[in-house]
């Protein structure tokens, strides 16, 4: 039985007296987000009304109006409508509120406290995801108080579940609020905007048009189980799955650009230094055949790209054995494998099963089509948008698009024909950006005005 939705509707109020106590807005965002991480929205269990309360108090006090939707108690999801002139359809703003856990023990710093130490700003969810909320929320505050005509509506879409299946957020969403479904474009995670090691240069800004998607593939074997005094002949289920895991985990898939790949390909080859820059200018003269030695370079120095110039697969849950005196009778291990966008499912479970060896051991996958579409890569109104924001925050610094290694709620806009893309406001380091999901997630102090701006110029060049 479906719960229904607790809806509060939170009234546009005037500006109230606590703006006015309100930090100069070059402080604005480091505030916001600090009370937005200090809500704590791990999820499980979510809780991610805490936050939604916060960024509803902040609208409410530049007069915007937003409402409060939860399909059950305490899975906040907000949703503000800015009103253009309706010449254009709406662009949907999204970031998600909830955050994957934190364990207070494997961090330096509280992980639910915003704190500065050498220049970086550490904090469970600064990266994913509500550095790109508290962004959005003063971008729509920026606009509202500059008020003028805007071409578009702006839906800013604050969102809970995302780490866990988006179940009571942005699906539940998409079939209670076709409101949604209004928009033409959709700004959303999954982008990269890279900063050098050394800090000092921006080297690209990459706009997310397409990701791989995640398949989960499940290794089975079954036995008699027994004494471990008394080991059988053939080799037992842990034994077999075991083998099994070692050789799937070695299993390399063939590379293959994608139109997304090879465009960031392309546009990161010229301007990339050093080892990593041979390679990507080599696989660049050679797209339709890229030289397994050169993808094999990138995926050494920068295993992030590496990762989406082919399918790959990685065992990540093993599940046997109850006893150490006990030979389990089944065993189980998880492989998850990210799927490029145009792979033939089936043809990867075939790989899958060669690489097992073993027709006993069941080998379980969903063979149906990825269904992952790409969002257009040309002059659109987004590109348009974002190059215009870039170049003014991050002169230098092209714009190039991007396939995402991991999975992020555009491919369900995508799929209902919404033209979604990703961003990273913050400029990170490939080490920074690797503290996503990890304990002492972090994003440079001196990342977080350009970042505000990014997001404030794109909405403003998308709405004129």
């Amino acid at each position: 039985m479906r719960l229904l939705p607790l809806v509060i509707a939170l009234f546009a109020l005037g500006p109230s007296h606590a703006a006015s106590s309100r930090p100069a807005p070059k402080d604005e965002f480091r505030t916001l987000l600090a009370e937005l991480v200090a809500a704590d929205t791990s999820n499980p269990p979510g809780n991610e009304t805490a936050a939604a309360r916060v960024a509803a108090k902040w609208l409410r006090e530049a007069g915007i109006e937003s409402e409060l939707i939860e399909p059950s108690p305490g899975r906040g999801n907000l949703l503000v409508r800015l009103k253009g002139n309706g010449k254009g359809r709406p662009v949907l703003v999204l970031a998600h509120l909830d955050t994957v856990p934190a364990v207070k023990a494997e961090w330096a710093t509280d992980p639910w406290t915003l704190t500065e130490k050498d220049g970086l700003l550490y904090g469970r969810g600064v990266q994913d995801n509500k550095g790109m909320a508290a962004a959005s929320i003063l971008a729509l505050r920026r606009l509202k108080q500059e008020g003028g005509t805007r071409s578009r509506d702006i839906l800013l879409y604050l969102g809970a579940d995302e780490e866990v299946g988006s179940g009571q957020g942005l699906d539940w969403m998409m079939e209670h609020r076709p409101e949604l479904k209004e928009a033409e474009f959709a700004l959303n995670e999954g982008g990269l905007t890279e900063l050098s090691p050394d800090r000092k240069e921006v080297r690209f800004v990459a706009l997310q048009a397409a990701e791989r998607v995640s398949r989960n593939v499940t290794l089975k074997a079954s036995g008699p189980g027994g004494h471990s005094s008394a080991p059988p002949v053939d080799s037992g289920p842990l034994v077999r799955v075991a083998a099994a895991v070692a050789r799937v985990g070695a299993l390399t898939f063939p590379a293959h650009l994608t139109p997304a790949a090879r465009l960031h390909v392309q546009g990161r080859a010229q301007a990339t230094p050093g080892e990593l820059g041979e390679a990507l200018r080599r696989i660049a003269a050679s797209p339709d055949a890229p030289p397994e030695d050169a993808v094999a370079t990138v995926a050494r120095l920068e295993p992030a790209l590496g990762a989406v110039l082919r399918t790959t697969c990685v065992p990540t849950v093993f599940k046997a054995g109850t006893k150490s005196n006990v030979i389990p009778a089944t065993a189980e291990a998880t492989v998850n494998c990210r799927l490029l966008p145009d792979a033939d499912a089936k043809a990867v479970r075939e790989r899958i099963v060669v690489a097992v060896n073993d027709k006993d051991l069941q080998v379980e996958m969903d063979v149906s089509p990825p269904d992952s579409p790409m969002s257009p890569v040309g002059d659109n109104a987004m590109f348009r948008a974002v190059k215009a924001a870039a170049a003014k925050v991050w002169p230098k610094a092209p714009v190039i698009p991007r396939m995402s290694t991991g999975t992020t709620e555009s491919a369900t806009l995508r799929r209902a024909g919404i033209h979604a893309y990703g961003i990273d406001l913050f400029a990170l380091t490939p080490e920074d950006a690797r503290t996503a999901h990890a304990p002492n997630e972090r994003v440079p102090v001196a990342s977080l005005q350009p970042g505000a701006e990014f997001v404030y110029l794109t909405l403003k060049h998308l709405t004129r």
